[in-house]
């Protein structure tokens, strides 16, 4: 039956390029010698040389900053109302800062690239073992590593110290994963041990090109007796249980030899790191857009004003006294000239610092995740984590959460609880199985079918045993297959231990030997796994479990009917199902099956495909002879967190491979499916039309409900219905499951997952979306939504090292949201639009002078209150409400999830409040040119002396009354005072009162250290002795901060909304610093004390 598989076979290796690997670089003559990349990690991003010019590229990439050079430049090459510095010095500093930022990062990884880079590592060369540096590892090489060692490079394994060729690894730096794997050499070379050996042997070894994938790889070792590769006798297969992976470490085994075939960059690890996904949050494309709609703004500005100087140049210019003897040029160059003026005069309307200020509040606010003890796991010592500080806010902004089922919705700690064997149901009561839960009626070991099923579970699984402290300990990384053997065992047959060659197991004492065939693993196509067995009879079977979808449809015999009722049994009560099966195979059978998994295992390209073709034909014909169920329970808080998500108005799509029943019942238990929602399922949907149908009916049903009353709905969908839909009909299915309450997906391959998120994150609402997952099939989903959040599961740490965010439990779902997401969200807003109203309340009253000076671009500020005003006196007091307000205490919004959709349903950053901002802007320039600009040009004189005030007392009295409103302003809108908050305001204005009087002396005759030309000499001093300019500036400053507290007086009383009704009920419960207890290892322990 395998003659069709076998001509595929032999014919579809081509010429496609592989790997040749010559051990010990021995290359046949005539060979072209390969050039493979060095063994070195390299993390970094810049070198000594290109640090500076990439860095600065990096950096002028960003709209201001680029901006601001194309000012920088205009201001040297013409001749400008200010000078160059008044814009070089920000800019500058802004720049430098993020370059000494970026540039210490990036020296951190060139310590730790060195660090690895050049470890000691023993090497066989020239017939003996040398030390050379990892660096200096090439491919060919035959290396030694030792116990707890890691592996320099990915390199195929020759030989171990265990007899048996096998060695075990930790992967934890690779995918998180902490359980034991073992790894094992081909039997031609597990006997060379001495470096004498392992000199004289001369080999090949043909591999793939160099991929991400962990868990692949496809290669064959050729001998030099024969390398005639039709001969299979002169190869030996190689697959990812024969490679150590650079970054594993090497586990109770004194040491193994190994032949590098990736080294540097071509390592697998070196590949995954690079798969990083950069993800722009949406805030900073608003801000982006607010950022290129001034620079709109000033060259409109600068165009409208440079036209209308040119026609009063011309109508004015012959009556003005002052200009008589001055000649005025109509050419382009003065055109220019007086545009590019205006440009540099309102240049500093857009916030230099804003990109550095964010930067800098988001990632001193990440730190709050790691730091809050809520969130904090004290039985795995595991706090909160953020992984980037880019997507603080879309924490804030949540409509969609997508999430795994299984270890993240549950614990993962299964327990087995029933087996329906031969189409009989047993449950598991103590260390019995029972039938009908009658403990006289127990399953019996010489019942030949009973014993044939637990045999199953026993011999049809990847688990491999160790020993510790003189007691067996058995290691798997699937919870599901521990769970299955430690029962098997509990009722009489025990697994003891797993070779390359066999595995064993004991029966009522006696010990039975079973020689291992061939392993035909599990992957997510198939959905099942196979083992083929020799038993101590010498009869040849096959044993096979997996999902009933995929293990009954192969079923040709047996209790098949039976089986299947008592599955779907089973997953209405939540429980987890595999179904297991057998079938013997002859000795002319195997012979066949064996002459093709080799032919498989041999082959380079397209093994998978050869392996997935093959798999098909030898588990056909199968006999069922029966199913387990084993519980996974709910999380604590599940249900809490995911009626809180509900009543945010946040939907929760759970995404989960597992049966329709399970998922369903798992809904319900924890309130993603009410008691009162209306379920529709759509199934089994394999024909385009059918299911374009059925969704157009379930669409009509739904629409004619919701306009009837308020009946909520959920639907059900399973992969094959999924996949139908999404190729014939997305935007109709999109459309009716964006009407739902609930969405279940189940039975979804990890790529079915990352479609359903792309495929809501696209839609025209773009809505802000978050997957939540603990197992690498739930990376691809975590990768595609805007945040991705990991669960410290029990299938490794891949979604952990995937994730944005990284978190113990589900539960602190709602801590992270509603409690930190709000607050980032909040903050980071006000702190963008404060931005941008403060320097346009900067610039305008210089704006509204132009129209006084006969359009003439003369600034009215000095060069130093220029560069000043963005680095000294309106710097700190923004930073220190996006660090530190809290417009509500923490535990109101952790307890009120109305709050988090008041705000995460609101556009904080619309256009709307942008341009409440600029009105109220508006209003403050207007206010502090009418006041400050009459004082001048009626008082006459307004001192003592009766002398009159110049365009710097003018300019000064502006900018006091600009620095004070600023400040006061954000003072107006902080809820939540601390000490730094009380620093930063007041502290900046003090400051800004004595810069102010010692630049006032600068120049002073008296003082010869000041001795220098200023214009502004002792004009502050000047004005704060006129008690008219103090009556002013208070007039000022309480006229333009009197329209936000009306509107808020009015908002609070008349139209309040949902957190100003809480900000009065709640008005005393803030403490210092709440929502983010700062964690000390005596906070830890005394956790972990009190949860033991």
């Amino acid at each position: 039956m395998f003659t069709e598989l076998r001509n595929y076979f032999k014919n579809n290796e081509d010429s496609f390029s592989i790997r040749q690997v010559y051990v010990f670089n021995r290359y046949p003559e005539g060979a072209k010698h390969h050039k493979f990349p060095a063994n070195e990690i390299v993390t970094s991003k810049y070198t000594i040389w290109n640090f500076i010019p990439k860095n600065l590229f990096e950096q002028f990439k960003r709209i201001a900053n680029f901006y601001f050079l194309c000012v920088v430049i205009i201001m040297l090459c013409i001749e400008t109302p200010v000078g160059p510095g008044t814009t070089m010095m920000p800019l500058t500093i802004v720049v430098t800062i993020s370059l000494f930022k970026q540039g210490y990062e990036d020296y951190q990884r060139h310590k730790a690239d060195n660090e690895v880079n050049n470890r000691l590592v023993n090497v066989i060369r020239h017939g003996c073992l040398q030390q050379i540096i990892s660096r200096n590892i090439k491919v060919g090489d035959v290396v030694k590593v030792e116990k707890d060692e890691e592996f320099p490079a990915d390199m195929v394994l020759i030989s171990t110290s265990d007899e048996e060729g096998s060695c075990y690894i930790t992967t934890a730096n690779l995918d998180g994963e902490t359980n034991l794997k073992i790894l094992t050499c081909p039997d031609e070379t597990k006997s060379l041990l001495t470096v004498q050996e392992l000199f004289g042997l001369d080999a090949t070894i043909e591999c793939e090109s160099p991929n991400v994938d962990l868990y692949r790889f496809q290669g064959r070792m050729v001998f030099a007796t024969d390398k005639n590769l039709d001969n299979i006798s002169a190869t030996k297969s190689l697959n990812s249980s024969n490679l150590l992976l650079r970054g594993a470490t090497l586990k109770n085994t004194k040491f193994v030899y190994g032949v590098p075939v990736y080294t540097g960059k071509d390592t697998k690890m070196a590949l995954n790191q690079a798969q990083a996904q950069f993800k722009l949050p949406s805030i900073e494309w608003r801000m982006n857009m607010y950022i290129l709609f001034f620079c709109f703004l000033v060259v409109t500005l600068a165009t409208i004003l440079t036209i209308i100087e040119f026609f009063w140049e011309v109508d004015c210019h012959p009556r003005a006294l002052y200009r008589q003897n001055v000649t005025f040029s109509h050419d382009v160059g003065g055109f220019l000239n007086d545009f590019f003026s205006f440009i540099v005069l309102f240049n500093f309307v857009i916030p230099i610092s804003l990109y550095v200020t964010v930067e800098g509040v988001k990632f001193i606010s990440s730190y709050y995740v790691k730091w809050d003890l809520e969130m904090y796991h004290a039985p795995t010592d595991t706090p909160a984590k953020a992984n980037t500080s880019d997507l603080n806010e879309e924490l804030g902004q949540v409509e969609y959460v997508f999430s795994d089922k299984t270890g993240t919705l549950t614990e993962n700690e299964l327990v087995f609880r029933k087996c329906s064997i031969d189409g009989v149901k047993y449950d598991a009561i103590e260390d019995r199985l029972c039938y009908n839960k009658n403990k006289d009626q127990e399953a019996k070991l010489d019942d030949t079918k009973v014993r044939q099923f637990l045999l199953s579970m026993s011999l049809c699984h990847s688990v491999f045993t160790t020993e510790l402290q003189g007691r067996l300990k058995y290691e798997a990384s699937s919870p599901d297959e521990k769970a299955l053997v430690e029962a098997s065992a509990l009722y009489g047959i025990r697994f003891i231990f797993a070779s390359r060659n066999s595995r064993k197991v004991t029966i009522k004492g006696s010990t039975e030997r079973y020689e291992f065939l061939h392993l035909l693993p599990f992957d997510n196509d198939r959905k099942r796994m196979s083992i083929i067995l020799r038993n101590p009879n010498g009869q040849i079977i096959l044993l096979c479990k997996g999902a009933e979808s995929s293990v009954l449809e192969i079923c040709t015999s047996g209790c098949v009917d039976a089986t299947r009722r008592h599955v779907d049994d089973y997953a209405a009560e939540g429980l987890r199902t595999l179904v297991f099966a057998v079938k013997e195979i002859s000795e002319e059978e195997f012979t066949e099956i064996d002459q093709i998994m080799q032919e498989t295992q041999n082959a380079i390209k397209d093994r998978a495909e050869m392996e997935a073709a093959a798999y098909v034909q030898i588990e056909s014909g199968l006999c069922c002879i029966g199913a387990t169920g084993v519980e996974d329970r709910l999380q604590d808080g599940v249900y809490e967190t995911i009626t809180a998500l509900k009543e945010a108005g946040v939907k929760l799509w759970v995404l989960t491979g597992d049966k329709m029943e399970t998922a369903v019942n798992i809904s319900q238990s924890c309130n993603h499916f009410t008691s009162n929602m209306k379920l529709h399922f759509l199934t089994a949907q394999r024909d385009a039309e059918a299911c374009r149908q059925t969704l157009s009916n379930l669409l009509a049903t739904i629409e004619g409900t919701r306009k009837m009353g308020k009946e909520e709905f959920g639907v059900v969908i399973d992969g094959t219905s999924l996949g139908t839909a999404l190729e014939s009909c997305p935007e109709l299915f999109l459309q009716t499951t964006l009407l739902c309450a609930a969405v279940l997906c189940c039975r979804l391959s990890p790529l079915q997952k990352a479609e359903v998120v792309r495929m809501v994150k696209l839609c025209k609402e773009a809505p802000v979306t978050l997957a939540i997952g603990d197992g690498a099939n739930d990376v691809s989903m975590i990768l595609e939504a805007n945040v991705g959040i990991g669960i410290y599961g029990k299938e490794g740490r891949q979604a952990i090292r995937s994730s944005d965010y990284s978190i113990a439990r589900f539960r602190y779902l709602r801590n992270l949201m509603f409690v930190h997401g709000h607050y980032f969200y909040r903050r980071i807003a006000t702190v963008i639009f404060y931005f941008f109203y403060k320097n346009l309340v900067f610039v305008g009253p210089a704006i509204c002078f132009l129209f006084m000076n006969g359009y003439s671009p003369q600034t009215i500020y000095s060069e130093l209150q220029l560069i000043g005003f963005n680095l000294m006196f309106s710097a700190l007091p923004i930073v220190s409400y996006g660090l530190f307000e809290q417009h509500l205490p923490p535990t109101v919004l952790f307890e009120k999830p109305v709050l988090y959709k008041e705000s995460a349903f609101t556009n904080l950053l619309s256009a709307k409040n942008f341009v409440a901002w600029m009105v109220q802007a508006a209003w403050t320039t207007f206010v502090i040119f009418l006041f400050v600009f009459t004082l001048f040009y009626d008082a006459g004189g307004f001192n003592s002396s009766q002398r009159m005030g110049g365009l710097w007392c003018y300019g000064t009295l502006c900018y006091t009354c600009v620095v004070i409103v600023i400040n006061l302003m954000i003072a107006l809108k902080t809820r939540f005072w601390v000490w730094f908050t009380h620093l930063t305001i007041w502290g900046t204005l003090l400051s800004y009162i004595v810069f102010s009087y010692i630049y006032a002396l600068w120049g002073s005759p008296n003082i010869t250290w000041l001795h220098e030309s200023n214009d502004a000499f002792y004009v502050f001093i000047w004005l704060s002795t006129c008690s008219i300019v103090h009556f002013v500036v208070i007039i000022v400053v309480i006229l333009c901060l009197l329209p936000p507290v009306l509107l808020m007086l009015v908002q609070h009383h008349f139209y309040p909304m949902e957190i100003d009704r809480y900000r009065i009920c709640y008005p005393n419960e803030y403490t210092p610093i709440s929502h983010f207890n700062y964690r000390t290892r005596s906070n830890y322990n005394s956790l972990i004390e009190d949860s033991s």
